[in-house]
């Protein structure tokens, strides 16, 4: 089994109060590896049309926020004014990523999509609302958001795993994804040349491939997301970077 490369620290420290976790006896080797604050851009063009998405990693005291925008840009601006913001409230446990909020908006000139839920893992239970309907769940053990569920994909990175799954709350619904990881290659990108490990799920039912290329040497971070539909294709690629230096 081919060992991956450790995190490259190009980014801030680490907050004190995770340091301090970090050096208590026994949870050094136990917590979750997450990259350092960041805003990071990307853009996926087709047939001259181009969407933009900004994600931004930010650390509040004991919590983390996770947030997506997204919208498109140039041309398809002026026939479309659409925005979808993902977002994700989670914290750090030695047992992995605990989801406690999510948020998925799809704002248009016709229709609005809204998704809100709050995690309370003392009763084991998700509890929210789905386009004003109401829904409660009870939550298998592990389980994360599905926006979280990215950040969640790393760790297996960084234990070396050629295959894992990751049980999801996806917006009203509990399920299960399965993933394949690929072998480290070396891939173009607007911010240049990176190595990255692919990360592979595939949807049979839909005909469909999700792959996700994350690079060691920038903390893991996604650089490149592609989906396979038929003979459809759809890449997002990274194209701009921010390591936040606000830590405290």
């Amino acid at each position: 089994m081919t060992r991956r490369p450790r995190p490259h620290r190009r980014g801030p420290l680490w907050p004190s109060w995770l340091l301090a976790l970090l050096l208590l006896p026994g949870l050094a080797a136990a917590m979750p590896y997450v990259p350092p604050s960041y805003t990071a851009e990307y853009q996926a063009s087709k047939m001259g049309l181009s969407v933009l998405a900004r994600i931004t990693l930010s650390r509040e005291g004991e919590y983390l926020r996770y947030r997506a925008q997204l919208r498109p840009t140039g041309v398809l601006s002026w026939v479309l004014s659409d925005e979808i913001i993902e977002q994700s409230i989670f914290r750090i446990t030695p047992a992995g990523l605990q989801s406690l909020e999510y948020l998925y908006r799809h704002m248009s000139d016709d229709r609005k999509r809204l998704t809100e839920s709050r995690f309370d893992w003392e009763r084991g239970e998700v509890r929210g609302t789905r386009n004003g309907r109401s829904f409660s769940l009870e939550i298998p053990p592990h389980a994360v958001d599905r926006f979280t569920l990215q950040l969640s994909m790393i760790q297996a990175l960084v234990e070396g795993k050629d295959r894992f799954s990751r049980t999801i709350v996806d917006k009203d619904r509990i399920t299960t994804y399965h993933f394949q990881v690929g072998a480290a290659q070396r891939i173009d990108t607007p911010v240049g040349r990176v190595e990255a490990i692919p990360v592979i799920r595939h949807i049979e039912d839909r005909d469909t491939t999700v792959s996700t290329w994350f690079a060691p040497r920038l903390n893991y971070l996604p650089v490149r997301l592609e989906q396979m539909q038929g003979d459809e294709r759809l890449v997002l690629n990274l194209r701009a970077l921010e390591w936040h230096d606000t830590e405290e």
